[in-house]
């Protein structure tokens, strides 16, 4: 069948006419019925009817339209997986994170999916706020991305969990609570507090109305080393996801927290099943990640 073009065949079946499918195909009409030719020579008998103002099947063409057609759809699957396969091979992801995960996860997420696709590049850009992330995923604006929230946060993109992270109060060495097991409720409200922008941390936020807690919030910032650079000069205390502080060169402590505070960490993509194949392959690759 090497000379059996079936999209040729397909579409002068469909418009009755060889200039019609040589200017739907991109071909002169030349080329279409040297095409043609080839076929039914291959085929041993006549595959159209030439009659005025066009052509039409023969009896034998009509009796090979649905093999041609089946022909023809196996062609573009074929074709499809083809562009698949080259698209891991070479493409890009717009990839959004807030900070915590850009610094404790990031660096060997990348590193391993890399090793695993060298040919797709990526771009990352900082989006701390939860909404703003859905927000860009939903509308395009990027491919997938790590946020500060869970599954139940929308409906309007994919999102699967990834982790529950304690938070911690974070102090400086000399702060009065520096030395304390944990930090109470109860203490909140009397030491200066450094917070986020609080669609950036709803859940800090919304567990603090729920417990009673009043934050004698001095300063507002969204950048967390600029947060731990203030909390080290006793400016203030902050409460952050706990491995975001492990990972911290700046002299602060950490300190448990006694209401249960935890921040949810997810990854989102505005559909899996319609998703770039780059974009579900980084979500594949960190979902069998331990994270």
């Amino acid at each position: 069948m090497e000379r059996f073009n079936a999209e040729v065949f397909i579409t002068i079946a469909r418009l009755g006419s060889y200039r019609k499918a040589a200017d739907a195909l991109g071909y002169t009409q030349a080329g279409i019925s040297y095409i043609v030719g080839n076929m039914e020579e291959q085929a041993g008998f006549p595959l159209f009817l030439r009659e005025f103002g066009g052509v039409r099947l023969t009896p034998e063409g009509e009796t090979l339209l649905p093999h041609i057609q089946q022909l023809y759809q196996q062609e573009q699957a074929v074709r499809e997986q083809m562009d698949n396969i080259r698209g891991l091979v070479k493409g890009h992801i717009r990839l959004i994170s807030f900070n915590t995960v850009i610094v404790c996860w990031l660096p060997d997420i990348l590193r391993g999916f890399k090793e695993k696709y060298p040919g797709i590049d990526i771009t990352v850009t900082t989006c701390e706020g939860p909404a703003q992330g859905i927000r860009m995923l939903a509308e395009g604006d990027a491919d997938c991305g790590f946020l500060a929230t869970d599954s139940a946060a929308s409906d309007k993109i994919d999102i699967f969990d990834l982790r529950l992270e304690p938070d911690v109060a974070v102090v400086a060495e000399n702060h009065p609570m520096a030395d304390a097991e944990v930090f109470p409720i109860s203490e909140m409200g009397k030491y200066p507090f450094i917070g986020y922008p609080e669609d950036e941390a709803p859940y800090v936020y919304k567990l603090a109305r729920e417990k009673g807690i009043q934050f004698n919030q001095i300063m507002t910032m969204n950048n967390d080393y600029g947060h731990f650079s203030m909390i080290s000069e006793n400016l203030g205390f902050g409460i952050y996801p706990r491995m975001i502080v492990e990972n911290c060169r700046f002299p602060v402590k950490a300190i448990p927290i006694d209401f249960g505070s935890s921040t949810p960490i997810s990854l989102g993509i505005r559909s899996y099943e319609k998703g770039s194949l780059c974009a579900r392959a980084f979500v594949d690759y960190v979902l069998v990640q331990k994270l």
